[in-house]
């Protein structure tokens, strides 16, 4: 969904932690209410799709498939609204075969860029050819 049309709705935005609620259900009472809030028109912006992809891993230990099914879930929600999904989607393919999930959301919040730069020379390895933002690593 375009960043146009979502500025005209009224929608609201969540947080990192109302999403592990539904995701991991390891607190009942919030995880009904989470579950009551993504059941409405909720956005996830990029911010908290990156944070909820390192929570997964670092306080639940989930792996990267693991991760990678979750959020799928998540964007799977009738009511879960989430720019870019496309390149959303792109980012959790990538992260299925290689790449860490941050740098990959970081090129598709940096799409429409002429460049995204960096002197992580593995940025553009774990892209790919199909990024949504060209990269050019810095020596």
């Amino acid at each position: 969904m375009g960043e146009k049309r979502l500025a005209r709705k009224l929608v609201r935005a969540v947080d990192t932690n109302v999403i592990a609620r539904a995701l991991m259900r390891d607190d009942a009472h919030q995880a009904r209410i989470a579950d009551a809030v993504l059941a409405t028109e909720a956005f996830v912006p990029l911010t908290v799709l990156l944070e909820t992809g390192w929570l997964l891993r670092a306080r639940y230990g989930l792996s990267r498939s693991e991760v990678v099914t979750a959020l799928r879930s998540l964007l799977d929600m009738p009511k879960v609204l989430v720019d870019c999904r496309e390149q959303v989607e792109w980012a959790l393919a990538r992260l299925l075969e290689r790449g860490d999930f941050a740098d990959l959301i970081h090129l598709v919040a940096a799409r429409g860029a002429t460049a995204f730069l960096t002197f992580d020379e593995d940025v553009a390895a774990d892209a790919g050819d199909k990024a949504p933002c060209p990269i050019e690593t810095l020596a």
